[in-house]
Order: structure tokens, then C-alpha cells, then sequence
């Protein structure tokens, strides 16, 4: 079956440095007003927003907020009352009250409050030039006229694309920081199901995410189900210590939040948190750009994970030794599903009931130790397992292993 080229968009987020943070307060501030002035337009004519051509659809408002070429003013319906908008600049605002109007119309919002409805600035094409990996120049408002403003841009770290075409920048104010969200599309070779693409497929890979220095676990499977390859990702160690460093912090300021110091440690701690968030989003960038990149090592095409559906309530399960910090094993996956399918490689999951309780090779439920430890059935720490039949060998490996061949399984009804 014919491969089927597709495309797929990836945001590419930059520290936005500008001399004149105020300027991009004004900026997002004239872009929200003109935004809320055509919602209020579309709301008085509801008839304009049944038009099925966005196009035709931005045509008539501006006729009806502008006017034609040489028309007198007073003849226009509803005067544009913000002056001379760059018109890229306005039409990016046009596009965002018509999405944001749709939008509320078609979930029959009917209680929603008027007014508030805000957006965060696209710049369109004439709204910026000289676009780097470390600067580019926007055309800002400073309060009394637009101007061209040169930005620093810090992409904390990430490689630029080499290839992809870039689409129009997003400015983002959050707290204290401005980013810059910068859309790529990117082209990709096979965007085929899972379905259209078994039959030229020969092999697998299967991935299983432990809570310890073992990150992921990942097996190439044959078509047969006969093991080809494995792979062990590591890091967890790292990841914990750092963790934990940061874990002792907050339970210092825990410890002494009395008097002066409470609002103090308060406010560390919110920061502390929010490092450890950014740490568990570290790392499961890393792991799951390792995983693709194995696959790709491989030649595979079919990534099969473990099909997580409800999250883990870690304070109804004390015996886990855990807390919502430790296990990153979902974070994974739902990064590694976009940058697999930007690889055409395309993730897919397998129910997870029983996956690390049998045996891949027989069946039997396992036992679960370490190597100071007694085989047990509810040592859920166990690294190594061994079955009745006498199959033993590491847990996680067992895991994955299980994963893959349910999938095989699956395919074969």
C-alpha cells in the first residue's frame, strides 16, 4: 500500500527579551480591543458569521469597519475606531473574534457573559522581519505610534529545525516573562494507521516504563513474536536525586513556617514546585526523544505502549512508596506521541491488565523480588520475577515483552 504523505505542526517556545516590556502590554492590549470590537460587530450582525469562506467573511467586515477604497467615512456602518492599524496586524484580530464567535456559537453558549474575550497576539507576516535563533524585529505599539522594536530570543537550549516551514509567531505574556510561541510545520513521509501499514510491517517496538533508574524499557518483536532487540534507558537515579534535593528544600520551609518566615517560604516553595515540574518535563523530553530515536535506529514504525487510562491516586496506594513526583511514565507517552509521529512513526496502546503480573513466556503469574528479598506476589518493587514453570529474568523487561506480544495478539483477530 502507497505510503500517504502528511504534515504536522510543532510549537517552538522562546524567551522573549525586549527593553520595553510595556510595549508588548500595549501591543496585546490593541490586539485584544480590536478583537472585542469585531466580536461586538459579528454579535450585531449574526448573519455575516454563517459564511463558510473565512476569506469572504474577513472581506465584509472589513467593508463594514473600513469601507471601500474612496468611501466617505460617514458612510461606513461601524466606523474602526483604533486609527491606522497595521492591516496584518488587524486582520490577525479579525480572524481571532471570528474563531472565538464560532466558537461560543457552536456550543450554544447561550448564558455567556458579553465582553472579555481576549487572545493572545498573532504576528502575521509584516508584523515581524529578521527572524533568528536569537533575535528578530516586531512592530510593536508604544502608546502613541507603531514602531520597529529588535527582541532578544533565548530558545533555552532547543536545536532549531533544520527543516519545516515557519508559520506566524504567537507573543505570550505569562507573569513576569514574555515568550514568543513560534509555530513549524513540518512534512512527514507516512501518515498511515496502524491497519494500512501491518501488512508490510516486520517487526515491533514495545515500551514499558518503570519507576526507578530504569526510565523505559523498550523490545523489538518480529511479526512471530521472537525478541530481536532490547534496549534499557536510564537516568532515574539523576532524576530522583535532583528531585529529591529539592523535595528536602520544601520540607525545610515546611518546617519553619512560623512568624515572618511563613510568607517567604510560602513563595519558595511555589518556586520549588515548579522546578520539580519543569525537572519531571526534563526528563520526559529526554526519554521519549531517546525512545523515537531508537525506533528510528531500528527501522520501525509501530511503537506500542501500555494504554494508561485513569490516573493513579498515589494517596490511596501508601504500599507504592510514592508520590506524584516519582513515576513520569504518562508524561512520557504523551510526549512521545507527537514526536514519534513527526518520524512517521505512529504510537499505539494495548490494554494494561495483567502486563506485569504473568509470564511473557508462559503465562503463569509471576513473583516479584529483589535480590535481598523473598519472591513475592505483592513485592511490587521487585526488579527480577520468576513463575512457576521456573522463567525468570528482569520485571521490567517482562513487562515490556507482555506489552508487545498482546498487541500481536490483538492484530491477529
Amino acid at each position: 500500500m502507497e505510503r500517504k504523505p502528511g504534515y504536522h505542526t510543532i510549537t517552538y517556545r522562546f524567551r522573549l527579551y525586549c527593553d520595553h516590556r510595556e510595549w508588548l502590554e500595549y501591543t496585546k492590549e490593541i490586539y485584544n480591543q480590536v478583537l472585542e470590537f469585531y466580536y461586538q460587530v459579528l454579535e450585531k450582525e449574526p448573519e455575516l458569521a454563517k459564511q463558510t469562506s473565512r476569506q469572504k467573511l474577513l472581506r465584509q467586515l472589513e467593508l463594514l469597519t473600513i469601507g471601500a477604497r474612496g468611501q466617505k467615512k460617514e458612510s461606513i456602518e461601524y466606523p474602526f475606531p483604533y486609527g491606522k492599524v497595521p492591516l496584518y496586524f488587524r486582520r490577525a484580530a479579525v480572524s481571532d473574534a471570528i474563531r472565538l464567535y464560532r466558537s461560543r456559537t457552536a456550543r450554544l453558549e447561550a448564558t455567556a457573559k458579553p465582553g472579555g474575550h481576549r487572545a493572545a497576539p498573532i504576528f502575521y507576516k509584516g508584523m515581524y522581519k529578521e527572524f533568528t535563533s536569537t533575535s528578530v524585529l516586531l512592530k510593536l505599539w508604544n502608546g502613541e505610534k507603531w514602531i520597529w522594536e529588535s527582541c532578544g530570543l533565548d530558545s533555552c537550549g532547543r536545536k532549531w529545525p533544520d527543516t519545516g516551514a515557519m508559520m506566524s509567531p504567537v507573543l505570550k505574556l505569562e507573569g513576569k516573562r514574555a515568550m514568543l510561541h513560534v509555530p513549524i510545520r513540518e512534512e512527514i513521509a507516512d501518515v498511515r494507521p496502524v491497519r494500512e501499514r501491518l501488512p508490510e510491517t516486520e517487526a515491533i517496538c514495545a515500551a514499558a516504563f518503570p519507576g526507578n533508574d530504569c526510565m523505559a524499557v523498550l523490545v523489538i518483536l518480529g511479526k512471530d513474536g521472537g525478541l530481536r532487540e532490547s534496549h534499557f534507558i536510564r537516568g532515574g537515579s539523576q532524576f530522583a536525586h535532583e528531585k529529591k534535593k529539592l523535595l528536602n528544600r520544601i520540607r525545610k520551609n515546611q518546617e519553619s513556617m512560623g512568624g515572618r518566615k511563613r510568607q517567604v517560604s510560602e513563595k519558595e516553595n511555589s518556586y520549588l514546585k515548579r522546578k520539580i515540574r519543569n525537572l519531571s518535563e526534563h526528563y520526559a523530553h529526554q526519554v521519549s526523544r531517546q525512545i523515537v530515536e531508537f525506533c528510528e535506529e531500528q527501522k520501525v514504525t509501530i511503537l506500542v505502549v501500555p494504554g494508561y487510562r485513569q490516573p493513579i491516586n498515589l494517596n490511596e496506594m501508601g504500599y507504592l512508596l510514592a508520590t506524584s513526583y516519582d513515576w513520569i511514565g504518562r508524561r512520557i507517552i504523551q510526549y512521545l506521541r507527537y514526536k514519534a509521529f513527526g518520524k512517521g512513526i505512529i504510537v499505539t496502546s494495548v490494554s494494561t491488565k495483567n502486563i506485569a503480573k504473568n509470564c511473557h513466556i508462559c503465562g503463569e503469574p509471576v513473583k516479584r523480588f529483589n535480590k535481598e528479598n523473598k519472591p513475592a506476589c505483592n513485592y511490587y518493587g521487585g526488579k527480577n520475577y520468576i513463575c512457576p514453570n521456573g522463567h525468570k529474568g528482569n520485571a521490567y523487561f517482562n513487562t515490556a515483552m507482555n506489552v508487545g506480544l498482546r498487541f500481536l495478539q490483538e492484530i491477529e483477530t
